[in-house]
C-alpha cells in the first residue's frame, strides 16, 4: 500500500482518504490542483485495493473519504451505516493487455492470443487479484470470454492490487498483464506494448466515491471538488470513462 501526504502549512482541516489504486496518478494530480484552490485544507492519500480499504472501514479504519473501483463495495459500506448517504460514480475504469514484447497486432485479443502462443514456460501473466481487486474480476471476466481463464490460472501471477499488477510487468517479474488502464496510457517509460480492451468484452468497472460517517470538511470538500469539470478532464486524459 502506498501512502501519499499532500499537506499545507495552514492547514486548519485533513481529510484522510481511501483510493482504488489505479487512481495512483489521477488522483494524486487532482490533490494538488485542489489543494491549491483550497489551501486551508490538507489531504492524505492512501492506495491499495477497494477490497481492503473495504475490509479495513468495516474494521474501524478511520478513513473520511473511498473511492472505490467497484460500486459493490460501497453499497456494502452502506448497508452497514458506514456512509453518510451520499456516494456517486465519478468513472468508469478499463483495462488493457500488456506486454513487454513487441507484437504484431491491433487489438487487445489478437495481441494476448498471440502472446499464448509464443510464450515460454517460464513467461507468467499479471493481474490484480480478484478476491479483492475490481481490476482482477474484471481481468477474468476477459479471459473468461476468450475461454482462457482456466489456462492461464496455471501460470498467472497476482497483485495485491491494480498498482502492484502492473508493477509486476514493469519489474519482469511478469512478461505480459492484464491491467489498468489508467497506469499505462500516455507513458513513455513503458517497455513494450499496451492494447485497450473494449469496455464491452469485460465486467463493467463502475467506480464509486463516499463520504464516510467521520468526515471532516476537507473531506466534503474533495468529494464534491471529483464533480468538477477540471477533475473530470484529469480523469479522462489518464484513460477513464466518465459516467452518463
Amino acid at each position: 500500500m502506498l501512502l501519499c501526504l499532500l499537506t499545507s502549512a495552514q492547514a486548519l482541516a485533513s481529510a484522510r482518504v481511501a483510493a482504488a489504486a489505479d487512481l495512483q496518478l489521477a488522483l494524486r494530480e487532482i490533490a494538488v490542483q485542489f489543494q491549491q484552490a483550497y489551501p486551508q485544507h490538507s489531504i492524505s492519500l492512501t492506495f491499495g485495493s477497494s477490497g481492503v480499504f473495504t475490509s479495513q472501514l468495516l474494521q474501524g479504519a478511520p478513513f473520511e473519504l473511498f473511492f472505490s473501483a467497484d460500486a459493490v463495495y460501497i453499497d456494502r459500506l452502506e448497508s452497514e451505516g458506514l456512509v453518510q448517504g451520499q456516494s456517486y460514480d465519478y468513472a468508469l475504469g478499463r483495462i488493457a493487455f500488456y506486454s513487454r514484447q513487441t507484437l504484431e497486432a491491433d487489438t487487445a485479443d489478437v495481441a494476448f492470443l498471440h502472446w499464448l502462443d509464443i510464450r515460454s514456460d517460464a513467461s507468467r501473466l499479471s493481474i490484480a487479484n480478484p478476491r479483492h481487486a475490481p481490476y482482477g474480476v474484471a481481468a477474468m471476466g476477459w479471459l473468461s470470454g476468450l475461454g482462457k481463464a482456466e489456462q492461464v490460472s496455471r501460470y498467472r501471477v497476482l497483485g495485491e492490487n491494480a498498482a502492484q499488477a502492473v508493477q509486476f510487468v514493469l519489474s519482469g517479474a511478469a512478461e505480459a498483464g492484464i491491467v489498468a488502464w489508467p497506469l499505462l496510457k500516455d507513458r513513455e517509460d513503458l517497455p513494450g506494448q499496451a492494447w485497450l480492451i473494449p469496455e464491452s468484452d469485460h465486467p463493467p468497472l463502475k467506480q464509486r466515491v463516499a463520504l464516510m460517517n467521520n468526515a471532516s470538511k476537507a473531506a466534503e470538500a474533495l468529494f464534491d471538488y471529483i464533480q468538477q469539470p477540471e477533475a473530470k478532464q484529469i480523469l479522462v486524459r489518464y484513460g477513464f470513462g466518465l459516467p452518463d
